[in-house]
């Protein structure tokens, strides 16, 4: 079994655990939003109503007793069976990422095998795995595919023949992610930009930096809206919204820290959320207004009475009418 050294590994396991946290975070999102975003990775037609998603143990225990650990599994559990899914998410390059995945998805079917056989031949079944990559890399494929290869006695073959799907995620913009419904993986936008942020940390002009801090600043701006508008649409749950925001506060912060960029940067994405949250809680206070007025002004309620129950203007008021094509009562 492929081995990385303690040393090496304790530190990929350091550098990992915050992103580990926070995607473990996204991924708690309400069980209709994470329904639709595994539809869409496995191509799958899970029903919400008729499927219950359990998230499974991520870690095993080799016989050397270091610990294995994948990164997200699932069991979704329909009318018809039990769908074993496995996602893997590499910011990173990884030369060794078969091997890996084999480890992972050996180790998960073992378990899956222990948990669920019943009686007769054991059955060990791999789960459904797919890798998402966030950052560019030439060596990455379409697809990790390769054979397990079990030689007879006789000298013949049996092969199994393994094609696991690769997304790359530098290639999807923030509507891609939308209409792909991968809402949770809105924030990860950010870590696009981790290349920039280790490259101008120690830059002693400070043109670079604060360009780039414009742009997180902007980019945060822009998917807090998306995030607020998908829960106004009903495309995501109430809560949702405020995890993806969460996380994206907390990812930036993270690589802020990571390359030691500008400590200016974290009081200003903060100030932008805030500011974000205040002008989108003006605008639904304002719809609101609107709202009561418009079914005011259909019932003939008197004009005063709009007035004092709506919080708008006479001038407003009338322009509203107008629009509905009604006279306003005095």
């Amino acid at each position: 079994m492929f081995k990385i050294s303690n040393r090496k590994k304790n530190k990929q396991e350091n550098a990992r655990a915050p992103i580990d946290e926070i995607m473990k975070y996204l991924f708690g999102v309400s069980k209709e939003t994470l329904i639709n975003m595994l539809n869409s990775l496995f191509k799958q037609n899970f029903s919400v109503e008729d499927t219950t998603i359990i998230q499974t143990n991520p870690e095993f225990v080799d016989e050397s007793f270091d610990i294995i650990r994948g990164d997200l599994f699932y069991s979704a559990l329909d009318e018809l069976k039990t769908h074993h899914l496995h996602i893997e998410l590499q910011t990173r390059p990884d030369g060794h990422m078969i091997i890996r995945l084999i480890n992972y998805d050996i180790e998960k079917a073992v378990e899956n095998q222990r948990l669920e056989s019943k009686s007769g031949i054991a059955e060990y079944i791999l789960p459904k795995t797919i890798v998402i990559h966030v950052e560019r890399g030439k060596s990455i494929p379409d697809n990790y595919e390769f054979n397990l290869i079990d030689i007879k006695d006789d000298g013949s073959k049996e092969i199994i023949h393994r094609v696991i799907p690769v997304i790359k995620y530098w290639e999807m913009t923030e509507q891609d992610l939308i209409e792909r419904q991968l809402y949770p993986l809105l924030p990860l936008q950010i870590f696009l930009l981790r290349g920039e942020l280790k490259k101008y940390a120690n830059e002693k002009d400070t043109k670079n930096k604060r360009r780039l801090i414009e742009q997180i600043k902007e980019l945060t701006e822009k998917i807090i809206v998306e995030a607020k508008n998908l829960a106004e649409t009903g495309k995501i749950n109430a809560g949702d919204d405020d995890r993806i925001v969460t996380a994206l506060g907390r990812l930036i912060k993270y690589l802020n820290e990571q390359y030691n960029f500008d400590e200016k940067l974290n009081r200003e994405v903060d100030s932008v959320i805030e500011s974000v949250f205040t002008t989108l809680e003006k605008k639904g206070v304002e719809k609101n207004k609107i709202e009561t007025a418009e079914k005011m002004i259909l019932k003939d309620k008197p004009l005063a009475e709009i007035i004092e129950f709506s919080g708008l203007t006479e001038k407003k008021i009338r322009q509203l009418a107008k629009k509905l094509s009604k006279e306003i009562v005095l």
